[in-house]
């Protein structure tokens, strides 16, 4: 079994911000994620282009038929918008490498969430799940960016004697990376 203090110095050597950046965009260029990427390109884009009123009354709630959904909070907003829509939508274009083909707007899922919160974010059977060490467990969630690092790297400390380790590097492993690229995350994005 791995020493923890060294496979913590370890992961802090091969963990800089560079590198997660260099993992999330090898995640999301996974072509299971296409849709996902696409939607918040889309989304950033509708909130770069609208002012502060259309924004705080509008909501993107999806994509279909390379057409992006938007819910309205009243029907008033819906027509108005639905007439501005063509001169929205090059504006929108302008800003994206994909264009849209149209717009769409509805009062209907105003009070629904977005695809984009949490239940559509988290993949239970994501390979680099880990779960909690206890689920009874009230996890704080941290504001700070280093607090929240000091609780993940508290969390690896304490699963790493059970985790299996990564043939390549010999750092402990969530076993659905293993499972899946046959080597840690890291080693699997270093090899692409």
């Amino acid at each position: 079994m791995a020493n923890p203090t060294y496979i913590t110095d370890n992961l802090r050597e091969k963990m800089s911000f560079q590198s997660i950046d260099k993992l999330l965009q090898q995640i999301l260029n996974q072509p299971q994620w296409e849709k996902q990427r696409r939607y918040h390109q889309f989304v950033k884009a509708w909130f770069a282009v609208v002012n502060q009123s259309v924004a705080e009354n509008t909501k993107p709630i999806g994509l279909k038929d390379n057409t992006l959904l938007v819910a309205t909070s009243s029907s008033v907003y819906a027509q108005n918008l639905t007439l501005q829509r063509y001169t929205l939508l090059k504006k929108i274009n302008r800003r994206l490498d994909e264009c849209l083909d149209d717009i769409r707007f509805t009062t209907i899922q105003w009070y629904q969430k977005a695809p984009s919160e949490p239940e559509a974010d988290t993949n239970p059977n994501h390979p680099s799940l880990i779960s909690p060490v206890s689920l009874d467990e009230d996890i704080p969630v941290s504001e700070n960016a280093q607090e929240a690092l000091k609780q993940w790297l508290n969390n690896i400390k304490t699963q790493a004697p059970f985790l299996p380790q990564c043939p390549c590097c010999h750092a402990p492993t969530p076993a659905g990376e293993i499972g899946r690229w046959g080597v840690c995350a890291i080693c699997y994005s270093a090899k692409q």
